[in-house]
């Protein structure tokens, strides 16, 4: 009787060991982190970078980085995008962080947006990305590329020809080698 038993509950955990076992080698899939939307995130020293992508202005030309930014020290912190397109093409935007949660590319916020422009980019690609902050090693990231194709993104389409809430001229291409002059948003941000 005493084997039967034995053998039974051997039995009963070998089946309950066989069940639930791939989770003891497999990797979960549900542990890794992603970007729940169209956007990418990323973390540049003291900023989290949360839904980073462009949206194309009614030219198609220009892009308005849109992204939410998390500054969780007392300070605020300066950090700059380099988008680099095909060929030697280069636009860099740069951001002045405030603390706590701040949208970024809000027509209506209270963040001017930031275009950028790269010949050739259009919407559905992506753009390589590098993210830079002071003092911090520069992250690469593909960065995706959108439209107002989607409802939720329209707001954030701005008209051609468009600098952001106060008019001013949008960044233009750059030359062989040469960075593109942007806007650029924040406090005491200047443009290039």
């Amino acid at each position: 009787m005493k084997i039967r038993i034995a053998s039974s509950v051997a039995l009963a955990a070998a089946l309950a060991l066989g069940a639930t076992g791939c989770s003891l080698i497999a990797p979960q899939g549900t542990l890794e982190p992603y970007a729940p939307s169209d956007g990418i995130n990323v973390d540049v020293k003291n900023v989290e970078v949360r839904n980073i992508m462009l949206i194309a202005d009614e030219s198609g030309e220009n892009f308005n980085v849109v992204f939410g930014a998390v500054n969780r020290t007392g300070d605020a912190q300066d950090m700059a995008v380099s988008f680099v397109g095909e060929g030697s093409q280069q636009a860099r935007a740069e951001f002045t962080v405030p603390v706590g949660n701040t949208s970024f590319g809000d027509p209506g916020g209270d963040e001017k947006p930031v275009l950028v422009s790269l010949p050739g980019l259009e919407p559905g690609a992506t753009v390589r990305a590098y993210f830079q902050a002071p003092g911090a090693p520069e992250v690469e990231r593909e960065v995706p590329v959108l439209d107002g194709t989607l409802p939720e993104y329209r707001d954030y389409v701005l008209p051609a020809g468009s600098g952001g809430q106060d008019g001013s001229a949008a960044g233009t291409p750059a030359g062989e080698g040469q960075e593109a002059a942007q806007s650029t948003a924040g406090d005491g941000a200047a443009a290039e």
